[in-house]
C-alpha cells in the first residue's frame, strides 16, 4: 500500500540515506542518488505524516547520539520539514496569498493583468530555459526534463523571473 511504501521510504532514509544530508542538501547531482528523503509525493498525497517523520527522526538522532554528525545531519532534515510547514501553515491562516500578494506594497511588482507580447516571449525563454543565464536555463531544463528542480535553483529561478 501507499502507506508501506511511505514507511519503506522513510526506514531506507533513516537507515543510511540521511548521512550528509546537510552538505548533500545542496549538491544537485547527489540528490539524484537517493541523497534527499523521497518523502515529499508521501507527505503532499497524505499517506504519512510530518508528526510521524518527524517523531521517527527525533528517535533516529536519540539513538545515534554519540555520532555528532549524524545528528547534525537528522538535525538539518527536521529543520527543513518544519520550513516546509510553515508554508502550509501561512496558507491556511491567510489563503488570499494564493491569488494575492499578502503585503500591499508588492502589488506594484505584480500584476495579474495579460502579458504584453514582449513579456510572454520573455516568460517563454524562461520556461523553456533560453534565458541567457546559463544557471538559470539549466535549471529550467531539468525541470522541463525530469520533473523536479533542487530547491535553492527553484528560489532563484523564482528571484530572477
Amino acid at each position: 500500500t501507499s502507506f508501506s511504501s511511505a514507511n519503506a521510504t522513510l526506514d531506507s532514509f533513516l537507515g543510511s540515506r540521511f548521512h550528509g544530508y546537510h552538505w548533500k542538501l545542496s549538491r544537485p547531482w547527489l540528490a539524484q542518488k537517493g541523497a534527499t528523503s523521497h518523502l515529499s509525493p508521501h507527505i503532499a498525497f497524505g499517506t504519512i505524516s510530518t508528526r510521524t517523520i518527524y517523531q521517527r527522526t527525533k528517535a533516529r538522532a536519540a539513538e545515534l547520539s554519540n555520532q555528532p554528525k549524524a545528528e547534525f545531519s537528522l538535525k538539518a532534515f527536521r529543520d527543513r520539514l518544519r520550513w516546509r510547514d510553515s508554508f502550509t501553515q501561512r496558507l491556511y491562516q491567510h489563503p488570499e496569498i494564493a491569488h494575492a500578494n499578502r503585503y500591499p506594497e508588492f502589488d506594484e511588482w505584480y500584476s495579474s493583468d495579460a502579458l504584453t507580447p514582449q513579456k510572454q516571449e520573455l516568460y517563454g525563454a524562461w520556461q523553456e530555459g533560453e534565458t541567457g543565464f546559463p544557471l538559470v536555463d539549466a535549471s529550467m531544463r531539468q525541470l522541463k526534463t525530469m520533473g523536479w528542480m533542487n530547491f535553492r535553483m527553484r528560489a532563484m529561478c523564482l528571484v530572477l523571473h
